[in-house]
């Protein structure tokens, strides 16, 4: 486990588009066409990571410090690359540096720092991952995020489906489940050829996840809702309802 690591550094320059993501790479599988836009539109986007990335087949800490750094330094630097392809700086781009595979057991102290952030940045727009039992990464970041905006009343929320059981990594026609039940309104994004070009390049500079094979991918993103959390958390998380409830009892006492 490295730890946590942020760093944010002092700008004047006004954020349009805030990106919460689990992991590198989760930024282009899931939002790639809508980052692109939003930079066609000359929108400032920034985007963070929540995880360190290193966890491949078992969470962090099961790894030596030194491999672990360095696997979180290869993954950031892909995910530069890739954004560097719609202009998106690196200065513009976090990483939290919590244990991949291991987020459950830290939702004060990314709750800390995503609400630091969201003080600092004051974001016009967010996007996170929806809940939708694909990663316990992904479902927590959300949950996570959700808390944040319903307990500060940002209304300007959106998530995006990535993958769950019933639609693996690469789901060209990606939906969310229950679609009417968790959110106000949703659109599945009608990818361009020129963008699946794009996205396919960018997922090949994630060279260390071999995710190239998924530009097929389709996107699909909603209005989220922040009002049905446990509800949303318990019907899809990989994580049972059992070891959810302390956690999440213990998580919103912290932030009361």
């Amino acid at each position: 486990m490295i730890g946590r690591e942020l760093v944010i550094c002092t700008s004047d320059e006004e954020t349009d588009v805030l990106v919460l993501a689990a992991h590198p790479d989760d930024d282009v599988l899931g939002l790639c066409s809508t980052l692109y836009r939003h930079r066609m539109n000359g929108d400032r986007i920034k985007i963070v990571f929540v995880t360190n990335g290193t966890a491949g087949k078992g969470e962090s800490w099961h790894l030596k410090t030194k491999h672990s750094r360095n696997k979180a330094n290869v993954r950031y630097m892909e995910a530069v690359s890739a954004l560097s392809q719609i202009n998106i700086k690196e200065d513009t781009i976090f990483c939290l540096g919590f244990p991949d595979g291991g987020t459950q057991r830290y939702l004060q102290e990314i709750s800390m720092d995503i609400m630091m952030l969201m003080e600092k940045l004051n974001p016009k727009r967010v996007y996170v991952h929806c809940i939708e039992g694909g990663h316990v990464d992904h479902d927590i970041t959300s949950f996570i995020v959700k808390s944040i905006c319903n307990k500060t009343g940002y209304v300007n929320l959106y998530e995006w489906a990535e993958y769950n059981p019933s639609q693996p990594i690469g789901t060209r026609n990606i939906q969310f489940f229950n679609p009417n039940k968790y959110s106000m309104e949703q659109s599945k994004v009608e990818i361009t050829e020129q963008e699946r070009v794009l996205k396919r390049k960018m997922l090949a500079l994630h060279k260390s996840q071999d995710v190239e094979q998924y530009y097929m991918q389709g996107e699909a993103i909603r209005k989220a809702d922040s009002t049905k959390l446990e509800e949303e958390l318990y019907e899809y998380c990989e994580l049972s309802k059992r070891r959810l409830t302390p956690l999440v009892a213990k998580y919103y006492k912290s932030i009361s």
